[in-house]
């Protein structure tokens, strides 16, 4: 094997393997109402994607963390045109809630409701069922950058071989993406009926073949109020001073042994979160002559 192909193979098992994996559960978790999951898994498939992409297109994939948005930027920059300004609804999708949306807007989206921190719903969630499908159609766009792409798509010795490159061949086929034999091409090839399959393709206009047999699914919204409001911020605003005591006594509690973004000892460092929180105890304090 070549050290190209050595690379490649890496790649693809440590990144598009693992992101094929993430991506399948997403949808179930979407399916199953099961919000939480579905935004952190999405971003870490996406993750994944654009990190493979980099990856063979001769860039590091260290760079960015987590933050997808900053991947992606990173990704337009190496793949230009091949990648959508606006998520647009699928012709043959049955929704009556679809709003168009840029894709980094997308992006943004799903990292503000997926990022590290919101595992425990600090920021709480609000999402959408077209959330999904737009995930599908990322994955789609971004999936199929998985090339190096300016190398010759048909590798021959012939001289008269066709010499254009993944770039031109994705260019002049915005619907075609070369399969990866990853899982989630095992699951679009088979003709096996599978909970699995089921979970990656119902619905899923960008990947499932044309005789697959949809079935409907539920659309809706659903959302969860930031936990930090509900049981820290708001008893701090209380006008009864019992309860903003308590508040006050829940908040340190709450800094002594629980990780919260943007803490630091030094109070006047603290960032986000968890300076909000410090403000809260301040306001409560002054409000009612607390300690």
């Amino acid at each position: 094997m070549s050290l190209s192909s050595s690379k490649t193979s890496l790649v693809h098992d440590l990144f598009v393997r693992t992101a094929d994996e993430n991506y399948v559960t997403a949808r179930w978790c979407a399916g199953n109402r099961l919000d939480t999951d579905f935004s952190w898994l999405a971003v870490h498939a996406l993750e994944k994607y654009m990190k493979a992409v980099l990856l063979l297109n001769g860039h590091s994939s260290k760079k960015n963390g987590h933050d997808i948005v900053q991947l992606y930027a990173q990704i337009k920059d190496t793949a230009g045109s091949l990648l959508p300004e606006v998520l647009t609804k699928p012709e043959d999708l049955d929704t009556a809630n679809w709003l168009d949306r840029s894709a980094t807007s997308f992006i943004q989206h799903l990292l503000n409701q997926g990022n590290a921190d919101n595992r425990y719903l600090i920021y709480g969630y609000n999402t959408r069922r077209e959330d999904l499908y737009m995930l599908d159609q990322m994955v789609f766009v971004v999936q199929r950058l998985i090339c190096p792409l300016d190398e010759r798509a048909i590798r021959s010795h012939f001289a008269a071989a066709p010499t254009l490159t993944h770039r031109e061949l994705l260019t002049r086929q915005p619907d075609y993406y070369g399969r990866l034999y990853m899982p989630l091409d095992c699951l679009i090839a088979t003709t096996e009926d599978s909970p699995a399959r089921t979970t990656a393709l119902n619905l899923n206009l960008w990947f499932a073949p044309t005789d697959f047999q949809h079935t409907p699914e539920r659309n809706g919204s659903s959302s969860h109020h930031p936990v930090i409001v509900r049981r820290v911020l708001d008893p701090l605003g209380s006008d009864d001073p019992r309860e903003a005591a308590q508040g006050i006594e829940v908040a340190h509690w709450l800094f002594d042994n629980v990780v919260i973004p943007g803490y630091h000892a030094n109070v006047e460092r603290r960032s986000g979160v968890a300076r909000q929180i410090t403000e809260a105890i301040n306001s409560a304090q002054a409000k009612h002559g607390l300690p």
